[in-house]
């Protein structure tokens, strides 16, 4: 169960870490190697939050076209939940 003190908010890196040690969540080199082709470019931002229950890593990339992406990742699978143009 994950504490709903984490609900809507960014999860601390201390707990991120601990969460990847225990095997509850995906590391971001396993998440990035997993869609490498989706987040080449510059890594511009890295967070992991809570969203409706489940723990997500949202990256934010600028790609050599000058257009920066926004992907929300399912921190279990890897599987990416949305990708968004950001303005």
């Amino acid at each position: 169960m994950i504490n709903q003190a984490y609900a809507g908010s960014h999860i601390s890196d201390a707990q991120v870490r601990e969460w990847v040690a225990a095997g509850r969540i995906m590391s971001f080199v396993d998440i990035y190697a997993i869609n490498k082709s989706r987040l080449d470019g510059r890594l511009l931002d890295l967070e992991v939050e809570l969203e409706d229950g489940e723990i997500v890593y949202e990256i934010e990339v600028l790609r050599d076209d000058g257009e920066v992406r926004e992907f929300h990742i399912d921190a279990t699978t890897g599987a990416v939940l949305k990708e968004e143009r950001d303005d």
